[in-house]
Formats: structure tokens, sequence, C-alpha cells
């Protein structure tokens, strides 16, 4: 009897190895058997064409079989399909459903994604509230992209009292996983003293951070600091 944990992980270390071809053809019959796990790694082979054809269409198809047994990454990736209208006709009412089915079972990714539709009334009625609850459940996993957002709702003030300390907090969290966004903006809050004591040397190191990975506004910033003497 085949053991499908053990078929599985020679799969992963096959893809890991750069053997994508192995790692396809033991996923194929561990799906077709109805492994949810097996079935959403050859989704995942299928879109991303490694070791197979890529194929949105057999992607999506597998994706689905994994979702409709409540595994969570498919139902994310699924609701991510149809929010793009990737394969499948743009649909944000599907996209709600199936993110609001990961989002329960914890993706963080799932968790943003619907905080979003909810911020921006895409098949669902507009509410901040719901929007900062699962904005705060995929902050508190460390999705750096959701604690950027967290640090924007709070400095704003949107839908909540405003609170500058709090989005530090959260824009640091984001800014120490190396999200340049948060960079920027802590650089550009310390170099103004927005909500917080003016501070070139954390200003300095913030737009440093931005700068080193590319972004054109922190570097900028960078030259304005150097030309004004407090580089």
């Amino acid at each position: 009897m085949v053991n499908v944990e053990e078929e599985i992980k020679k799969a992963f270390e096959a893809f890991n190895k750069g053997d994508h071809r192995t790692s396809f053809e033991i996923f194929k019959p561990l799906a077709e058997q109805g492994d949810a796990k097996a079935q959403f790694n050859l989704g995942f082979l299928y879109r991303i064409g490694k070791g197979v054809k890529q194929d949105y269409h057999e992607a999506y198809h597998w994706y689905s079989l994994a979702a409709e047994q409540g595994y969570a990454e498919a139902q994310y990736k699924i609701g991510l399909m149809y929010y793009k209208g990737q394969v499948v006709a743009q649909d944000y009412q599907k996209a709600f459903k199936w993110y609001s089915l990961a989002a329960k079972q914890d993706d963080p990714k799932a968790q943003f994604n619907l905080g979003v539709l909810y911020r921006r009334a895409q098949g669902v009625a507009q509410d901040h509230k719901q929007a900062f609850k699962w904005f705060v459940l995929a902050g508190e996993q460390g999705y750096a992209i959701a604690q950027f957002t967290l640090g924007g709702i709070y400095e704003k003030g949107e839908g909540i009292t405003q609170d500058h300390i709090e989005a530090i907090k959260w824009l640091k969290l984001a800014g120490e996983q190396g999200y340049t966004d948060a960079q920027y903006k802590l650089g550009w809050m310390y170099y103004h003293g927005e909500g917080i004591d003016q501070n070139y040397q954390k200003a300095f190191e913030w737009y440093s951070l931005a700068a080193e990975k590319g972004d054109l506004k922190a570097q900028f910033s960078l030259a304005v600091m150097y030309d004004n003497g407090h580089g």
C-alpha cells in the first residue's frame, strides 16, 4: 500500500532538487486518487509550468478539487483566480466565498485579501470594521503587507481612532521583515516628525534600507538629507 505522506515528501524533495518532472509524476496519481495536498501541488505545477506544460485551466481544475475538500491554500488560490478573472470570469462574490473559507482556516493571505474586499466593497458591502479585523488576524501571523496596511489605517484613523503609536508599531513589524514601502514610510515619518518625535538618524536608517532595495522615493529622500547635512 502506498504511503501517501512518504510519496508527497519524495515529490517535494524532487522539486527542490529541480527535478520537476519527477515531482509531477509523483503528485499526479496521488491527486487522481483524491489526495487534497497532491491535488493542490499538481495544480501549482500546472500553474507555474514546471514538470509539465503550463496550463491555467488544469491548475484551476486541480485547485478546485482540493478546495472542495477544504484545503485552505487551494481555496485561497481559487479566490484569487476569481478576483483576477484568471481562466474564470471575474467574480468578486465568488472570490469572497473562497477567501472566507480559507481565512477561517487561518490562511493569512486569504485573511488579508478578505479584508481588502471588505475595504473596497468588492463582492460584499463595505465594512471597515470587518476589514480591520481580518487585517489584524493576518498581521498577527506576520503577513507583512497586512502589517503595512494596518500602519496606514492607524495613521489615517480609517474607521478607527487615529493612533500614531500603533501605526509605528505595525509599520516597524513590516519594515523589519524587509517590506520596502513600510521602510520608506517609517523614514518619512521620522524625518518629518509625523506623529512621532523627529529623528534624522532613524529616518536615515529606514530610508537607507528602502533605498538599498531600489526604492526611488527613498533614494531621493536620502539625497535630500545629504544635501541638507542630515546624512
